[in-house]
C-alpha cells in the first residue's frame, strides 16, 4: 500500500488537460494525465511511487507497474490489489496530494529545469497560418509574407532604397536576391506604412516559436542559397538568405552566401543596437549589438 511520510517533490514534465475521458470517471474527469517523475535534489514522500505515468484511458504505470487510476469527488484513486485514495487540488499546473489527516503531502509542479524543453514543445504548436503577400505602394515591389505565432512578419528581407543603404558590393542584383543593407537610422525607416522595423523583444518571440536560439537558425534559414551545405529546413517559411554585412566605414562588405544579419529597432548601449545573426555553419540565431553604422538587412513586422 502506499503512504505519505515526510514532504516531497514530484515534478510533471508534460500535462495535458483533457475535455473528457469517458464515462468510466463519473462527473469529474481527471486532468493529470502525463509523466510525472522526481525533480533533481527532490525526493518522494514514504512509499510514494518516484515515477509514473497517468494515461488518458485511466491505465498508469507506476515505478514500471501497470495499474489503473482515476479521480472521484476529490478524491485520487490508484488502483491495484487495493485501492489506494489521497485527497488532491489541482491548481494551475500544480497538483497538490494529502493523506485524510494532513500530515502526509506531495507537491507536484512543473519543472523549472525542463523549460527550455517545455519551449521546444510549445514551438512545435506555434502556427503558421499560411503565407500570403503584401505590395509596397512606394515602389510596386511585392514581399511574401507569413504569419509565425501571432505576428505577421515579411519572409523576404527589404528592398527599399532610402536614406544610408546599400547593394551588397554596389551589385544591383544583390539587391534583387537579398534585398538591401542599412545602417541602423535608416532601417528604421525602411519599412512601409503598416510594418515596422521589429523590436528585439519581437525577434525573442519569432526565435522562440522556432524552438529557441540554439535550434532557430536551421528553421528559420531557408532551404537553399547558403554556402558550405549551410541550408536550413524553412520549417516556418521565413525563409532568411545570407545577405551578407557592410561594415560601418563602407571600406568593404563580408559574409554573403555564408551569414545574414538582421536590425532590431532596440537600441542597447551608446550608439548600439541589437540585431540578430544567423550563419552557414551554425544552427543557432545569435543575438549581438553593433555600432548604428553597418549596413545590415530589415525584415519588418505587421503593425
Amino acid at each position: 500500500m502506499l503512504k505519505f511520510g515526510e514532504f516531497g517533490k514530484v515534478v510533471l514534465l508534460s500535462a495535458m488537460v483533457l475535455a473528457a475521458v469517458g464515462s468510466a470517471f463519473g462527473a469529474n474527469p481527471p486532468a493529470l494525465a502525463g509523466r510525472w517523475v522526481l525533480e533533481e535534489g527532490g525526493r518522494a514522500p514514504g512509499g510514494f511511487p518516484g515515477n509514473m505515468e497517468l494515461l488518458k484511458d485511466g491505465s498508469c504505470i507506476v515505478d514500471g507497474r501497470s495499474r489503473t487510476w482515476k479521480t472521484e469527488s476529490g478524491r485520487f484513486y490508484f488502483m491495484g490489489d487495493k485501492a489506494v485514495a489521497y485527497n488532491y487540488k489541482m491548481t494551475g499546473s500544480t497538483l497538490t496530494l494529502t493523506n485524510d489527516d494532513g500530515k502526509g503531502v506531495s507537491y507536484l509542479t512543473l519543472a523549472a529545469a525542463k523549460k527550455d524543453e517545455a519551449a521546444k514543445e510549445a514551438a512545435a504548436m506555434a502556427v503558421k497560418t499560411g503565407a500570403g503577400t503584401f505590395t509596397d505602394s512606394r515602389n510596386g515591389k511585392t514581399y511574401k509574407t507569413v504569419k509565425i505565432a501571432g505576428k505577421t512578419w515579411m519572409a523576404e528581407n527589404v528592398n527599399f532604397q532610402t536614406g544610408k543603404s546599400w547593394c551588397y558590393g554596389g551589385i544591383a542584383g544583390n539587391c534583387a536576391k537579398y534585398g538591401r543593407l542599412y545602417d541602423w537610422n535608416s532601417a528604421k525607416t525602411a519599412c512601409p506604412s503598416g510594418w515596422h522595423l521589429p523590436s528585439n523583444q519581437e525577434w525573442i518571440a519569432l526565435v522562440t516559436a522556432a524552438g529557441g536560439h540554439s535550434v532557430a537558425g536551421k528553421k528559420l534559414k531557408a532551404a537553399s542559397g547558403w554556402s558550405n551545405s549551410g541550408n536550413g529546413t524553412d520549417e516556418l517559411g521565413f525563409a532568411a538568405l545570407p545577405g551578407g554585412n557592410r561594415r560601418n566605414d563602407g571600406k568593404f562588405y563580408y559574409g554573403i552566401g555564408n551569414d545574414g544579419s538582421w536590425w532590431s529597432s532596440t537600441e542597447s548601449e551608446g550608439d548600439l543596437a541589437y540585431y540578430r545573426g544567423i550563419f552557414y555553419a551554425s544552427e543557432k540565431v545569435y543575438e549581438f549589438n553593433y555600432d548604428y553604422g553597418y549596413g545590415f538587412s530589415v525584415r519588418c513586422v505587421q503593425d
